[in-house]
């Protein structure tokens, strides 16, 4: 199915097969990406986990257009690249809860703690910051916590 298609329920979490973990807050941010992101395929095998827990694995992704109307997205072109709309081919696979999910982000949290806590696993900042993400008691929350968003200006 599309991604336009599928009952996605926003904000959505997206974990790359490279380890990232992204952030969509709608179906525009889902389907929107930098040159860099659709030349290098970095959202084929990407799967998108839902508010409610649904999850897909993106299977295929066509660029349908540009991002914005033509005299803006020049503009946006001389400054960072241009940005795509984009379709995804979804496959949906079985639901996770949300405890999967804090799982899997803290994961993602510990392998990247350099760049989300500079002073290291020893501050109060990164103990802070790895209680909050343990007990996030939403997919907004986490996705809030870590900072998390999608690439557009690659």
């Amino acid at each position: 199915m599309k991604s336009t298609e599928a009952d996605i329920h926003f904000p959505a979490i997206g974990f790359t097969p490279d380890g990232d973990m992204w952030g969509f807050a709608d179906v525009g941010a889902l389907t929107e990406c930098g040159s860099m992101t659709l030349r290098k395929n970095m959202q084929s095998g990407m799967e998108v986990i839902d508010s409610d827990g649904r999850r897909w694995v993106v299977r295929s992704i066509r660029r349908i257009g540009r991002n914005k109307p033509l005299l803006p997205w020049l503009f946006s072109r001389m400054l960072s690249g241009p940005g795509w709309r984009i379709e995804q081919e979804l496959e949906e696979m079985p639901p996770v809860t949300l405890e999967d999910i804090r799982v899997r982000a803290g994961e993602y949290f510990e392998a990247n703690a350099d760049d989300l806590c500079p002073d290291g696993p020893q501050s109060e900042d990164y103990k802070r910051l790895r209680s909050k993400v343990r007990g996030a008691k939403s997919v907004a929350k986490l996705r809030e916590l870590l900072g998390l968003d999608w690439f557009i200006a690659c």
